[in-house]
Formats: C-alpha cells, structure tokens, sequence
C-alpha cells in the first residue's frame, strides 16, 4: 500500500515543498519496485512468484489459451517436449466426425473424401456404414495424408451389412499382402490407423489395431 501526505488548500506550496518531494520519492521507489516485474515500454511481466487470479486469456485477435471458473480450452496445437503423467484422470476422446460416412453422405457415386489433397483428415472418429447392402455396391472412402503421428479410428456404426471401404491415396497405407484398402461390413467392426514417417519424413497410415476388418 502507497501511503503520501496529503497537501492541504490552506498549506502554502514553498512550505510544502520538501513534503511534495517526499511524495515524489515514495511514489518513485514504488514504481521503481513495480518495474521489477513489469515492463511497460516491452508489454512484458517477468520474475513473479505466484499469481491468483479467477480467469486468464492468451491471445489478442486470436485466443490461444483460455482458462476461467468452468472451462480450461486450449484452442492451438501444443507440443510437449517432456512426458505427461495422468494421476486420478483420463483422457476423453471426444474430437468425433459429427457426419456418419454412409450411403446418403456418399450420395450417387458412392464415394467419401477423408480429409483433402491439401488438408488433413480432421477427426480422430469417424463413424460409417452402407445400407447398399440388397444391390452389392460399396462405397468408398478415400483416406488422404495425415499429420506424422495422428491417429484415426473408423467404426462401423450402423445396423447394416453393405461394405464402406477405407482406401489409400497415392499408396499412403501399408498394408499386408497386395491389399489397397481395408473393408468394414459389420456393425461394432473397426479400424484404428496411426501415421508413421516413412523414413524421409513422409506420413503414411499403418494398421496398429481394430476388429473384425478385412484387407482386400
């Protein structure tokens, strides 16, 4: 707490004088102190010991990071150089395609982009399915390039038996065998797929676990 003397309208200013500087020295050395830690010229706060606050918000234009009483969202990629140890936690997969890849997304060709030539697939779920199954066509989903590391799961959601297929692009699957795309037809059938750097620093999808699919 700043603490000055208060300069009365009946004092005379000469008198006062050695006061006023006295208010001018306490008023210097706090500053003084507060630059410590802030720097008003860089925009910086630095050497701080301990913060209490309710929320706290990064970002301008674009909020990086936002944490208040309810919510803790990160809303930018976040790269950890260092382990992540859950205790008393979980983790909840919950980035979900909101679109079930089936026969009326398709639509008359039949056919399903996952993620573009230019951008990767954005979900880690993907639900499917194929009511085609009476007419014996099958739809096929092609999967384009991944982020080296992300993983995607595709799960045969619905009641039917037609075949969605999940098919490479420009050979970016390895697959066993001379087998090109892995095939679901079943309901509670699943995929889980794992970009890996092909050793020039190029992502490909691998298999490393599901249920029930088959290679062809």
């Amino acid at each position: 707490m700043i603490s000055v003397t208060e300069i009365l309208g009946t004092d005379s200013l000469s008198g006062s004088r050695l006061v006023i500087n006295d208010n001018f020295n306490v008023l210097t050395s706090e500053i003084n102190a507060m630059e410590v830690y802030f720097a008003p010229a860089a925009g910086t706060i630095t050497n701080l010991n301990n913060v209490s606050t309710e929320a706290l918000r990064v970002g301008l234009s674009t909020i990086l990071l936002d944490i208040n009483a309810s919510t803790f969202d990160i809303l930018t990629n976040v790269k950890m150089t260092g382990n992540l140890t859950m205790t008393g936690g979980g983790i909840f997969r919950n980035d979900t395609s909101p679109v079930t890849q089936n026969a009326t997304l398709a639509g008359a060709g039949l056919t399903i982009s996952i993620g573009t030539s230019t951008a990767i697939p954005p979900y880690t779920m993907y639900r499917c399915g194929n009511s085609d199954a009476s007419t014996g066509q099958g739809i096929t989903a092609t999967l384009y390039n991944g982020s080296i590391g992300q993983e995607i799961f595709f799960v045969y959601s619905e009641a039917n038996t037609g075949t969605i297929s999940i098919k490479n692009y420009l050979g970016n699957m390895v697959l066993t065998g001379s087998g090109v795309q892995v095939d679901l037809n079943a309901i509670g059938q699943s995929v889980h797929l794992l970009c890996i750097d092909n050793g020039v620093g190029v992502g490909v999808w691998f298999i490393v676990g599901g249920t029930g699919y088959t290679i062809s």
